[in-house]
C-alpha cells in the first residue's frame, strides 16, 4: 500500500466518538477494540485448568500520558500491558492508577481480570511482583489456587519460614488457618 493511501486511511480511521469521550478515560478511543478483542478471545477459547498472568512492554517512544519506563525490561520504554495467559490471551492496558482501596495494585490487577475466570478450581502461576499472602486467601474464597514465588519482605509471611537457615535439601513449610502454605 502506498504510504499516501495509509496515511489518507489512517486520518479517517476512528473507533470511539470523540465528543462522548469522559474526562478521565485515557483509552476511550481504542477501548472498544480491546473489549472486542477480549470478548472474542473468551468466546473462542475455553481455558484450560492452569492459567498464568504476567505484564508486558509494547516498545512505544511517542508522546504519551500513561508510557511507562521500567529499567529490567528488554523494551525499556513503552506501554504496559496486562496478559492473562491461558490458549487465548486476554489483556488490559495499564494508564495508570489501578489501586483500589484495601488492595494492593497487583492484587487488583489479578481480581479483575481473573473475574470470568474464579470459581472453576483453577490454579494461577504468577510471578513474584503478584504474590501475596492476602492475594492467595482471596483467591482461596473464590476457588482459585496461586502458585509461584514470593519475596521474603511481603507482608503476612510467618517468620519462621522467613527466618529459617536451611541445609541442601531441607524444606521448611507453614499453612495458616485459610489453608494458604509458604515454603522455602
Amino acid at each position: 500500500m502506498a504510504r499516501n493511501r495509509f496515511e489518507l486511511l489512517l486520518c479517517k480511521f476512528h473507533l470511539a466518538n470523540n465528543e462522548e469521550c469522559p474526562f478521565n478515560d485515557r483509552l476511550h478511543k481504542i477501548q472498544c477494540l480491546v473489549d472486542m478483542l477480549n470478548r472474542n478471545a473468551s468466546l473462542c477459547i475455553v481455558p484450560e485448568e492452569t492459567i498464568c498472568i504476567d505484564e508486558t512492554m509494547i516498545p512505544f517512544r511517542g508522546r504519551l500520558s500513561f508510557r511507562q519506563y521500567i529499567k529490567g525490561k528488554r523494551h525499556k520504554c513503552g506501554m504496559k500491558i496486562y496478559k492473562v495467559c491461558f490458549d487465548g490471551d486476554s489483556l488490559k492496558i495499564y494508564c495508570g492508577k489501578e489501586k483500589i482501596e484495601g488492595q494492593s495494585v497487583a492484587e487488583s490487577i489479578v481480581m479483575e481480570m481473573l473475574q470470568p475466570l474464579l470459581d472453576d478450581e483453577r490454579t494461577l502461576y504468577a510471578d513474584k511482583w503478584y504474590q501475596s499472602v492476602a492475594l492467595a486467601e482471596n483467591l482461596q474464597k473464590r476457588s482459585t489456587h496461586l502458585v509461584g514465588t514470593i519475596r521474603k519482605n511481603k507482608k503476612g509471611l510467618p517468620k519462621t519460614v522467613v527466618d529459617a537457615n536451611l541445609k541442601r535439601g531441607e524444606i521448611v513449610a507453614r499453612q495458616n488457618q485459610n489453608k494458604v502454605v509458604v515454603m522455602k
